[in-house]
């Protein structure tokens, strides 16, 4: 039995781990996440949010982001350096306890990354030097001596509070790109004084407060860091440089573990990987932190092969913790479930970044494209319709799988009418797109859930008003989903519209891309990580790709979830060029690039077609929008997903949950 230790028949998972002056109990993790639940001080929200997965199994979390300086203060954010935040803190780490888990505090200063408007006003942007922030475009103030000391005083004080307010621990944020790993980073620190320079100076500031963070909680409470491994960028530090600045910090005070982390702000996506990025994004950088550090417990962010293979990242020695921390907001119940070994249910994350951090950027609470429930733990779920019903649920994609089951869950009886041959929708369209093969999962997830709850599914069965009839429904749920507009919509100028090559919309040009030939001309209204994935495509197929867009930049709606320069970069290795702010059309030398303020014309490429990429638009059911169907059925019919407005994933899924959930009551 690989991975178990045979003496006691315990996975390796399930052991405990010490951790400073605690023990963990078992090696599941959430590593710091900001989720926006709160605002200055913890609230019941993020508690209950927390003691969710507690009770699910996971055995540490660490509360992302507690900020220890006025100048760092954010909206949604957590504050350490207010007195107030040691009862709002009691009141979490209590929760969490009498959940059986153990709760550590991740203490930060944003640096070059705050805002220069504060939630209580305009103040400066503090950095190691005068630089240009790479996520706000701020140029920030030189920290002087007198700053360093007061930062140094505010983590100290912030230890101190997180100690009386409950905290098993404190992690000392130096990674992501903040104020810490700022001054590690010579990316950041230009530095010419003790600060700055060698390796001793761009450390100092972070010894500094190592040494008086250790001073003010003592010996008996546990003091760790999370550190970056890599920058991933030509003129920052490798995992070498980044061993060799452990092992100066380890010197100056004692470490109680060391969690891991990669990139900042100059290449995000290391900071907050996508689907695009490799599942264990992170492993050999753990392994040989590991490895030069073995007597210390390390924190395996970005090491596991999968969620089902957790217990391999400790056998072979990688680390000590294995961090799912997506994995548990999309299932709260996937630490148990890992140490049971009952993985068959698990309901997994799809790594788009959407629900979570693609909300959370926009400054709204976090939630889950896979499980929108996360976040609003404090809702109290039915466990049980009041007057179950007949549904019929029209539509196989993410939106009528997920009303069916949890319809079903509730105990209606629930028909499903699909089309197709098989169930999925547009996630199977959307798997085939080079670095989103993710989104295999939620369709696999779902229609294993859908049959597992007794759903009646018929496939290949054309969803007419007729067939609906003969399903003889109570109620019934439009999940039609949406389709690109005929005649490429707003993307074509009328001038060329019947011009050839014909025009292509985007799913038959994903379906068929040999077809279009060698040079594809793109012209894009829509700007969304639907043409994105369109392009993906095109370019991973060989294809030369123009693209002109009427946007000022390109993919302008692609970047909440901090996969735009991966993107970027993934286009640009191909053989693709962009105009924006411009039109198409075709002129009497062939076609060119209109642009919108100028009129200036550039020539493109002759193609040999022309892809169109514009907001999709809803189906209707034999002409019919859900009122005018619900008139000729004469039943209930609500409209969920696309089918009431073309969005994304998450508004689907979300939007069934909704319904199932208001259908207890009806």
């Amino acid at each position: 039995m690989s991975g178990w230790c045979e003496d006691r028949q315990v996975s390796l998972i399930a052991q405990p781990l010490r951790i400073g002056a605690f023990d963990a109990p078992n090696r599941i993790m959430q590593a710091a996440h900001s989720k926006q639940y709160s605002d200055r001080v913890e609230s019941d929200r993020e508690t209950a949010y927390f003691v969710r997965r507690a009770r699910g199994g996971c055995g540490l979390f660490v509360a992302g982001n507690h900020l220890v300086h006025p100048s760092a203060s954010t909206r949604g954010f957590e504050d350490a350096w207010r007195p107030e935040a040691v009862d709002a803190n009691r009141r979490m780490t209590d929760g969490v306890h009498e959940a059986g888990a153990r709760m550590l505090v991740q203490l930060n200063h944003h640096g070059a990354q705050a805002a220069p408007e504060g939630p209580d006003g305009p103040r400066p942007v503090y950095a190691p030097s005068r630089i240009l922030s790479p996520s706000t475009g701020v140029a920030t103030r030189e920290a002087s001596a007198r700053d360093i000391a007061g930062f140094v005083e505010a983590w100290a004080d912030a230890a101190e509070r997180s100690r009386l307010g409950g905290f098993d621990g404190v992690e000392l944020h130096m990674a992501h790109g903040y104020l810490l790993h700022q001054f590690l980073s010579p990316l950041y620190n230009r530095r010419t004084d003790a600060y700055g320079g060698d390796l001793e100076g761009r450390t100092r500031f972070p010894r500094e407060v190592l040494r008086a963070v250790r001073a003010r909680v003592g010996d008996d409470f546990t003091v760790g860091i999370r550190i970056v491994l890599h920058e991933h960028n030509p003129e920052g530090l490798d995992a070498g440089d980044l061993r060799e600045a452990v092992a100066a910090l380890r010197s100056e005070a004692r470490i109680d573990f060391l969690d891991t982390a990669a990139g900042g702000y100059h290449d995000v996506h290391w900071v907050f990987p996508s689907s695009a990025m490799p599942v264990d994004w992170l492993r050999d950088d753990v392994a040989a932190l590991k490895a030069a550090n073995p007597d210390v417990p390390v924190f395996g962010v970005g090491a596991a092969r999968s969620v089902e293979e957790a217990e391999e990242v400790l056998a072979s020695g990688v680390a000590d913790m294995v961090a799912l921390t997506r994995g548990q907001l999309a299932d709260p119940d996937l630490a148990a479930r890992l140490l049971t070994g009952a993985t068959d249910g698990i309901r997994h994350c799809i790594r788009l970044n959407q629900g979570c951090l693609g909300r959370g950027s926009q400054g709204l609470p976090v939630s889950c494209t896979v499980n929108p429930e996360a976040g609003r733990e404090l809702e109290a779920a039915p466990e049980r319709a009041a007057r179950p019903a007949r549904w019929t649920v029209v539509g196989g994609g993410p939106a009528g799988m997920r009303a069916a089951l949890d319809l079903a869950r509730l105990g209606h009886a629930v028909t499903l009418l699909e089309r197709e041959a098989r169930l999925g929708g547009q996630l199977l369209r959307a798997a085939r797109v080079p670095g989103r093969d993710s989104v295999s999962l939620l369709a696999t997830d779902l229609e294993r859930d859908v049959r597992a709850a007794g759903v009646e599914v018929r496939l290949g069965e054309p969803a007419t008003l007729a067939a609906i009839r003969a399903t003889a429904p109570d109620r019934v749920a439009l999940a039609v989903g949406a389709v690109p507009p005929a005649g490429g919509g707003a993307a074509i100028d009328e001038a060329f519209a019947g011009a050839r090559p014909a025009t292509v919309d985007a799913w038959r040009a994903m379906d068929d891309p040999a077809a279009l030939g060698e040079r594809v001309l793109v012209v894009d209204d829509d700007g969304t990580a639907h043409a994105s994935g369109v392009l993906l495509a095109l370019v991973a197929g060989g294809a030369s790709v123009e693209l002109v867009t009427p946007f000022e930049r390109l993919l302008p709606h692609v970047g909440t979830g901090y996969e735009r320069q991966l993107v970027l970069r993934t286009l640009a290795a191909g053989r693709f060029r962009r105009i924006a702010g411009a039109r198409a059309r075709r002129g009497e030398g062939g076609w060119v690039a209109v642009d919108a303020l100028t009129g200036h014309e550039a020539p493109l490429a002759e193609p040999t077609a022309i892809v169109a990429l514009t907001p999709r638009e809803a189906v209707r059911l034999d002409g019919l929008d859900a009122e005018l169907l619900e008139a000729e059925l004469g039943v209930p019919v609500s409209a969920i997903g696309d089918a009431l407005s073309p969005r994304g994933i998450d508004a689907a899924i979300a939007e069934a949950w909704r319904l199932a959930q208001g259908s207890a009551d009806d």
